[in-house]
């Protein structure tokens, strides 16, 4: 469904650019890649919508150019033509949602920019789209509470990053049942076991 909207949405964005005059493009690169835009007939600078397609012609690549600058929203796609990357810019910065999608089609990772950093929640699934983990950011390093589960959604991992995934304070860790099986303490990455749950006896 997103694979067939992201065309109108990019067409919508390159809108702008209509009011002007400019001229289209088309030329193969070195690597056999297709590329189309329009740009200004004065300095070259590509203005509106953007595609990249392969030797077989299928699209790899599609974005929006302001002034010869990524702006707005720019996807990729796997060779089948599925979504696998969604970014959005703000005149050649990252600023907004960031999507990456498995092969299959499910969504993998997504989060959220602002002026060319990660900030806030990110959140990584597994292939059958169980929530894998949920992490905070600040300043494009993880920073903050973070929650790891099994595949079959029972909580695996809970604790606290700082500058970097360096585990900081207590870490609780479970078994795929969910169980407690070990709290340690950690300092920026170093962690020793202060508690771990006896083997049941025979």
């Amino acid at each position: 469904m997103l694979r067939n909207t992201l065309p109108l949405v990019l067409a919508l964005l390159s809108l702008a650019a209509c009011r002007t005059k400019v001229e289209k493009v088309e030329a193969v690169d070195a690597y056999g890649y297709t590329e189309r835009y329009t740009r200004s007939p004065e300095d070259y600078a590509r203005q509106g919508r953007y595609q990249k397609l392969d030797s077989a012609g299928q699209l790899v690549e599609e974005a929006n150019f302001v002034d010869d600058t990524l702006h707005g929203l720019r996807a990729l796609y796997f060779e089948n033509g599925d979504t696998q990357i969604v970014e959005h810019y703000q005149m050649g910065t990252f600023d907004g949602p960031y999507r990456v999608y498995y092969p299959e089609g499910g969504l993998q990772l997504e989060g959220q920019y602002s002026q060319n950093e990660m900030k806030g929640d990110w959140l990584k699934y597994y292939p059958n789209g169980q929530l894998m983990e949920r992490v905070r950011f600040e300043s494009n390093l993880e920073n903050g509470p973070f929650v790891e589960y099994h595949e079959n959604g029972n909580l695996k991992a809970e604790g606290t990053y700082r500058n970097g995934d360096k585990e900081h304070g207590e870490l609780r860790l479970y078994d795929e049942n969910g169980t407690l099986e070990r709290k340690m303490d950690c300092e920026n990455g170093i962690c020793r076991t202060t508690w771990k749950r006896e083997a049941p006896s025979n």
